[in-house]
């Protein structure tokens, strides 16, 4: 697919892929030179990257490019973060030492705090344990908020700190350098 064609997208309702776990609905927020990120219905930012879409689908253009009932279900989402990179292993570097969720869902999902990006590989700290997994097969990434209430609306405070809930703390980072210094000492 053309970028050309995918930039005339932007603003619309999309869906990703035909159906399965990588099957992606959302609007469509903005494409790079290697991935695209569209934000779902929760508010959550999604990053897909290109080489792994096989279709996408403009769906009813006339709801998504701005009508009335569209604006007022975005007011109900909290806001996300929004990374803007060329690449998309740029992207990768910015949501260093932020919790993840590589993939969609199927048995490729997985979560954990991203600690390390390059040499085309990412490492991810999930449960005391450091994944390794092939940028190359990574078909979509985003910021994942282990502390989020399910549906619990009356706790204001952790949905206006969802941002910083995500990011590592000091002390956790201190700890994954250790780990990881110990990890390439094997």
């Amino acid at each position: 697919m053309s970028l050309n064609y995918l930039g005339s997208l932007i603003g619309t309702e999309v869906k990703i892929n035909r159906g399965g776990p990588d099957s992606i609905v959302g609007r469509l927020v903005s494409v790079h030179h290697d991935y695209l990120a569209i934000q779902i219905k929760d508010g959550t930012i999604v990053y897909i990257q290109l080489q792994h879409i096989k279709s996408i689908s403009s769906m009813n253009s006339n709801a998504s490019r701005g009508n009335k009932s569209n604006k007022s279900n975005r007011s109900n989402r909290t806001p996300q973060r929004f990374e803007n990179a060329y690449t998309f292993e740029g992207l990768l570097g910015q949501l260093r030492y932020t919790n993840v969720q590589i993939n969609r869902g199927g048995p490729e999902k997985v979560e954990g705090l991203l600690v390390y990006s390059g040499d085309n590989v990412l490492l991810l700290v999930v449960n005391n344990e450091i994944v390794r997994i092939p940028i190359f097969h990574i078909k979509s990434i985003n910021v994942f908020n282990k502390n989020k209430s399910n549906g619990n609306k009356s706790n204001n405070s952790s949905n206006k700190n969802n941002n910083k809930s995500n990011k590592a703390t000091a002390a956790q980072i201190v700890a994954i350098k250790l780990m990881l210094k110990k990890y390439r000492t094997n």
